[in-house]
């Protein structure tokens, strides 16, 4: 009689529509699966992130390219090798430009990113970067007179992908057959790659 009593007491307070609200049961509660085009329930792949460094986008491009996960692939700092160099030690054999004293390929399966030079010497003043057929960076490296320590210049980066054309153009002041030109950046290879 009780439980009358409150139905009753619910179709006084809320009528009819009050009545069915309370006397109906939940549906139970679902999570949506959002939909692959194509192929009904099944889940997409989480999408990543943009990549916005330099280094991202060598990593985003070798995953791309050669079709591997990021656990398959080694990133680690620049090193003159990538760039067919022994030491970072370029003969400066003139006054004015000095082209292609880094001219090589990027090798298969390798990506660089360029992101910044170190410089101590006396002689370079000016840096030309081509990647390909295109003028990507140029940029003044002169030092401050009386600064005879190491300055590191930022640069917007520069993205080669394997295989393309780099070349390194270095305008000198004075003759010099042992100014070190340090690229700094990013290097990101296949996994088990031997360095030539």
């Amino acid at each position: 009689m009780v439980k009358n009593k409150t139905i009753l007491w619910i179709l006084g307070a809320l009528g009819l529509t009050g009545l069915f609200l309370f006397l109906k049961k939940p549906a139970p509660v679902v999570a949506a699966l959002p939909a692959v085009a194509g192929v009904p329930g099944a889940v997409p792949a989480p999408k990543e992130a943009v990549p916005t460094t330099c280094r991202e986008k060598a990593i985003y491009l070798a995953k791309q390219q050669l079709g591997l996960p990021e656990s398959e692939l080694t990133v680690r700092s620049l090193i003159p090798q990538d760039l067919g160099l022994t030491t970072w030690s370029l003969n400066l054999a003139a006054v004015g430009w000095n082209s292609g004293v880094i001219n090589t390929a990027v090798a298969d399966n390798r990506f660089i990113c360029i992101t910044g030079v170190s410089y101590a010497g006396t002689s370079a003043e000016q840096v030309r970067v081509r990647v390909g057929a295109s003028t990507v960076a140029n940029f003044n490296i002169e030092r401050i007179a009386g600064i005879t320590t190491t300055h590191h210049i930022d640069i917007t980066p520069i993205l080669a992908q394997q295989n393309l054309p780099v070349s390194v153009d270095v305008f000198a002041s004075v003759i010099s057959a042992t100014d070190n030109v340090i690229l700094v950046g990013t290097t990101v290879e296949k996994r088990g790659m031997v360095l030539a």
